[in-house]
């Protein structure tokens, strides 16, 4: 009887049998806590200074600095529609990758890399927001909490639409100009 066969008898799983796990870095927005998949992270760094971009949509705070190399940085509360109220930009940032292009996501604090096992996934809140439950591909189970986890490459798309259609309203850019 192989080591294998052992371990099934004994109730335990064969390794090719183990559940299926993410690991997701926590982040936290607007006092909501976030995973994002640890492979998508590329550095934590604090922003010096945003530079707005003209008829951006709100979600895009500007462009941010990173070691030489301009990225774009996101509102990651307007973009979940954790809003509130206006308070000042967030200094802390995450550094995402996706298809090729960094992105600073602006967050309030960081957390721990966290396991996620598949059973304890489970449905996202029904009382959240569309726009969060868009922007999510999952949510676990977390002690007496859930974790949504950041769907970035719909994020970014979403953005990128809005951008393109100047802006989070639906108008084009020389119509937001009044005509000019």
């Amino acid at each position: 009887m192989t080591q294998q066969q052992r371990e099934t008898n004994g109730r335990r799983r064969p390794i090719d049998a183990a559940k299926q796990q993410t690991r997701n870095f926590t982040i936290k927005v607007r006092g909501q806590s976030f995973g994002l998949p640890v492979e998508c992270v590329k550095t934590i760094f604090h922003v010096d200074k945003v530079t707005p971009v003209p008829l951006a949509p709100r979600e895009i705070a500007g462009l941010a600095n990173l070691r030489g190399r301009i990225v774009t940085a996101l509102r990651l509360d307007r973009c979940l529609e954790l809003d509130g109220g206006d308070r000042p930009d967030s200094k802390l940032a995450v550094c995402i990758e996706h298809n090729g292009e960094r992105y600073a996501l602006l967050i309030d604090e960081t957390g721990d890399v966290v396991t996620c096992e598949e059973d304890e996934r489970m449905v996202c809140p029904t009382h959240v927001g569309q726009q969060f439950i868009d922007a999510t591909n999952a949510c676990y189970r977390l002690d007496d909490d859930f974790l949504p986890i950041l769907d970035i490459p719909a994020l970014v798309r979403r953005l990128s639409r809005q951008s393109e259609s100047g802006g989070r309203d639906g108008h084009s850019r020389d119509a937001s100009r009044g005509g000019d």
